[in-house]
């Protein structure tokens, strides 16, 4: 029956737009979010380096899952009852780990080892049960096998001793088990080009979400409105360089370069959510929340023009790609000297002059070069 038979990659290529499915899927990831983001908050005071190690840790756990899941579902998804089925299931161990995080700060690591447990058997069993009528569907299959096997002997092991070295270990295997995959995927037929940005866009489209309801929080909490203002200018200003110097910019067509386009992805977000988990400490001065906010825009100001190394390798492209990471560097230096000089609301103002003169320099290219060749 078809409803339950086993998928087939698709052979096909061209526009396809996330699946409700797909969204549904992606509400889960809020719960995630808003823990993580209460993390950062509660703890920053206790020490930024130990605090971003955490968080590296309770984000981008699930957040490998997100990614393997779209690259799946671009593969192999079908509006069959078998594939809601499939991420209805993987939804419960991504529910466990906002669950788990308070009881890791406790000392208590069970829920968390559990939740990547039954994450990572599930998404092999994913990749593994789909029909493989092709040796390089077989050849990724074995690397995931081996990769999220490794971390999952490792997140196992750190039940018993030392937590964080060890699931910090078995990320980085995990993030970086796909270079292995990269040869195979080559053999495969083209991921579908819109799909993935549209993805990867709608992720972060949560996480300035979530920075909304801080300015909003800020709001109802504070004593005044100058910084919730400013705040929601930052937002505006990341939204729109994000969508037209990042989903705009499409990669360039090959397995490595999807690759890393969605590597760089994962420090855009990461720089957001660090952001939104700053606005509080920012709000009553806190010397260490001030630099996590500081540090966190330097990284979406260098991850999105970086992303371009990625991209298409026409004249056009590459000159955008140049211009772009000259002006980060310039307005790089600048910051820094802002940093040690004025008080942290001229700071914010600095940043904020620093990321619209980015943003129109992006609007620039886009109404330039971009969004003509769009519409041929």
């Amino acid at each position: 029956m078809r409803e339950w038979s086993r998928p087939t990659i698709h052979t096909t290529t061209g526009h396809r737009q996330a699946s409700w499915i797909e969204l549904f899927f992606d509400l889960v990831f809020i719960a995630s979010l808003v823990e993580t983001i209460h993390f950062v908050e509660t703890h920053l005071s206790e020490g930024i380096m130990s605090t971003l190690l955490f968080f590296l840790v309770f984000f981008i756990a699930p957040w490998i899952v997100w990614r393997s899941t779209t690259f799946y579902s671009d593969r192999y998804e079908e509006n069959t009852s078998r594939h809601r089925l499939l991420l209805i299931v993987l939804m419960i161990p991504i529910g466990l780990f906002a669950y788990s995080v308070h009881h890791v700060v406790e000392g208590h690591v069970g829920w968390f080892v559990l939740s990547f447990l039954l994450s990572r058997l599930w998404l092999l069993f994913m990749w593994g049960s789909v029909r493989m009528t092709e040796e390089a569907q077989k050849r990724t299959f074995r690397i995931l096998l081996i990769g999220h096997g490794t971390a999952i002997l490792l997140v196992s092991l750190s039940y018993w001793f030392t937590f964080l070295p060890l699931v910090l270990l078995a990320l980085v295997i995990e993030l970086f088990q796909t270079l292995w995959t990269l040869r195979a995927h080559e053999q495969l037929p083209e991921l579908t080009r819109n799909h993935l940005p549209e993805r990867f866009g709608l992720f972060t489209m949560l996480i300035l979400g979530e920075g909304v309801l801080g300015v909003i929080d800020l709001l109802a909490t504070g004593d005044g409105l100058l910084l919730p203002f400013l705040l929601f200018l930052y937002l505006v200003c990341c939204f729109w360089i994000y969508y037209d110097q990042v989903i705009y910019r499409l990669y360039h067509p090959t397995a490595w370069h999807v690759y890393w386009w969605g590597m760089w992805n994962l420090g855009i977000v990461s720089s957001l959510l660090l952001v939104r988990s700053a606005f509080a400490g920012y709000a009553s001065d806190d010397p260490e929340a001030i630099l996590l906010f500081f540090s966190a825009t330097l990284l979406f100001i260098w991850t999105t023009g970086g992303i371009g190394l990625t991209g298409q390798k026409d004249t056009v492209s590459l000159r955008m790609t140049r211009r772009f990471l000259q002006l980060r560097l310039l307005l790089t230096l600048l910051l820094i000297g802002s940093f040690f000089l004025f008080t942290p609301i001229v700071l914010l103002l600095m940043m904020l002059l620093s990321l619209l003169l980015i943003l129109l320099q992006g609007m620039y290219y886009w109404t330039t070069h971009l969004r003509p060749s769009s519409e041929i």
